[in-house]
């Protein structure tokens, strides 16, 4: 003890002096390009006139009229819609995480490909597919099953919230996973001895995952309430209004209401104390740092014979119904000549496409930007992360938490719409930062909208490091980074590894930032296929979505392939399990 304490308070120290240089510029950018773009938009509530939108320097007016009439009723059914969507992907999302992780269940290693196609999927890709399903004159009629209620059922609320659900098992399930991988056998096994049931031990086990839970339900709920595919897909097309869409009628109408549109966000940003007050109040004055160096390796459960075919059944019955639908949609969109009213199947739309000049170009782009957002995201992620789960609750990282969150709930079309306010300023162009209408502007609206999430999916995980982990490597000598990176990396590797192909992913087909910030010249994927669906050219736009999501998927499965090759055995292991 008497040797290690000199050593232990120049790790002190040097923890200290880190901060000192680089949380400044953690903050820094965290203003510039989170914060004031925000509250650029956010500002026209209340000062339209600070943005030449209107004649008054204060108002209440827009505030009072999105608490209002048709407004009112959309943001109601957003707030409805999302907390229960929430809690349908942490239902979903944690019995398959569990059961991928944790026992012998057939078909186990699919799971993972399967969210991650998942996410993959735009959000209006599955609308489409459920309504060319069950409408009147959909698969389902023309098949012969005459269901109205089934119609019904799919285009209203019903029908919304469970795409929205589907829609947020994917990051309950990664939330989770990556939870599950720093939780140990030893508590398990703890329980087992003193005499604990299977469901006993499960009731010792869940309020430890208490981090990754209570992140799930509030990146349910913000990515939910900011959802703008659905609402304006199935839930218009159900007559069931959604405030993102109002926000998006408020900004397209002509002329545009800007201001009534910042009222309406001021209200959605607010929304998001709700699932923040919950996770704070759950998790207030409790440690959760259960991963150190003698974490020992979870043993998989043995199902038996029924319990595997059972588990499997009804897992692949979820991807079904998860994935069989978008599927359809899209490719039978993409192999469709006549989609009205034709079952002819052709591949002219393929042909079309690769026929036309530069369709690589798009791909390239996005591909290119979303490997610099995903690199530069996930390292503020995890610097944000850490700061999520210090066991001290200060102000600051109240305010940063509170920050994040708001940024999530916040529609990507409004955040678009605070870049174009704050970087089109005058002040810009006398300072000389001209990013507007540049490529630059668009990667870094892409981080900074990918960030919150980024940092809540790696909150779970790093939650749980100790201290011990890096003190262990500094007690013989290693310097601070050479610490972190021999004593930290490898078990936060593939919380990581999954936290970047995420926002990877997310950035690949995004499509209202990138259609309110690309550059003119140079559009990127989603732009491309959006005009193609946009412009009668419906069959091509599915055919090039199909093509985008295979090429990204491609990608994710170069990405896991090349860690399971090339990082050293024990970062797999870590985290891993071993069968029973």
């Amino acid at each position: 003890m008497t040797v290690l304490a000199p050593v232990r308070r120049q790790a002190a120290r040097s923890s200290r002096v880190l901060p000192a240089f680089g949380m400044p510029l953690f903050w820094i950018l965290l203003a510039a390009f989170i914060l004031v773009p925000c509250a650029c938009f956010l500002l026209l509530a209340v000062s339209p006139r600070l943005f030449d939108q209107g004649s008054q320097w204060f108002t209440l007016t827009y505030l009072q009229q999105s608490l209002t009439g048709a407004t009112a009723v959309a943001i109601t059914n957003s707030l409805w819609v999302s907390a229960a969507a929430a809690v349908v992907g942490v239902a979903f999302g944690f019995p398959v995480a569990w059961l991928a992780a944790r026992t012998t269940m057939p078909g186990r290693h699919l799971v993972g490909g399967g969210m991650w196609l998942a996410l993959l999927l735009p959000s209006w890709l599955p609308s489409l597919g459920w309504e060319r399903l069950v409408q009147p004159d959909g698969v389902m009629y023309r098949a012969g099953l005459d269901w109205p209620w089934m119609t019904h059922l799919i285009m209203g609320p019903f029908g919304v919230t469970l795409l929205l659900g589907l829609r947020c098992v994917p990051f309950s399930y990664l939330a989770i996973s990556a939870a599950l991988g720093g939780l140990g056998q030893e508590f398990e096994d703890a329980a087992r001895t003193h005499g604990a049931s299977r469901t006993q031990a499960l009731r010792l086990i869940i309020p430890i995952l208490a981090p990754a839970i209570m992140s799930a339900l509030a990146i349910g709920f913000a990515e939910s309430i900011s959802d703008f595919g659905v609402a304006s897909t199935l839930a218009y097309n159900s007559n069931f209004s959604l405030a993102t869409y109002q926000l998006y009628a408020a900004i397209g109408n002509f002329p545009p209401s800007f201001p009534l549109a910042a009222g309406m966000a001021w209200l959605l940003v607010a929304a998001v104390a709700i699932p923040l007050a919950l996770q704070a109040r759950a998790l207030r004055g409790r440690s959760y740092e259960v991963l150190s160096g003698r974490t020992r390796q979870a043993v998989r459960r043995h199902l038996r014979p029924a319990g595997a075919t059972v588990t499997s059944a009804s897992t692949a019955l979820f991807f079904g119904v998860m994935l069989g639908v978008p599927a359809f949609g899209a490719v039978s969109g993409s192999l469709l000549g006549d989609y009205g009213s034709s079952f002819t199947l052709t591949l002219a739309n393929y042909r079309a496409l690769f026929a036309q000049p530069d369709m690589l170009a798009p791909l390239e782009r996005s591909g290119v930007y979303a490997l610099i957002a995903a690199s530069v995201t996930v390292v503020i992620g995890f610097t944000a992360a850490r700061l999520l789960s210090a066991k001290r609750r200060t102000a600051a990282t109240g305010t940063l938490d509170f920050l994040l969150l708001a940024s999530v709930a916040l529609p990507s079309v409004v955040f678009g719409a605070g870049y174009i306010f704050a970087y089109n300023l005058p002040i810009m162009s006398t300072l000389h930062i001209d990013l507007y209408q540049t490529v630059q502007l668009l990667v870094i609206a892409y981080i900074a909208s990918s960030l919150p999430t980024n940092a809540r999916v790696l909150s779970g995980s790093v939650s749980q490091l100790q201290p011990s982990l890096k003190d262990a490597a500094r007690a013989h000598g290693a310097g601070e980074i050479v610490a972190w990176a021999r004593g930290v990396l490898p078990v936060v590797s593939r919380p990581i590894l999954m936290a970047w192909l995420y926002t990877f992913c997310g950035v690949f087909l995004e499509l209202p930032l990138s259609q309110l910030l690309y550059a003119p010249s140079e559009p990127p994927a989603s732009i491309a296929i959006e005009d193609n669906l946009s412009n009668y050219h419906f069959g091509v736009g599915m055919a090039q979505s199909v093509f985008a999501v295979a090429i990204a998927f491609a990608a994710v499965g170069v990405a896991l392939g090349a860690y399971r090759l090339l990082a050293p055995a024990g970062w797999r292991r870590i985290g891993g399990t071993i069968r029973g």
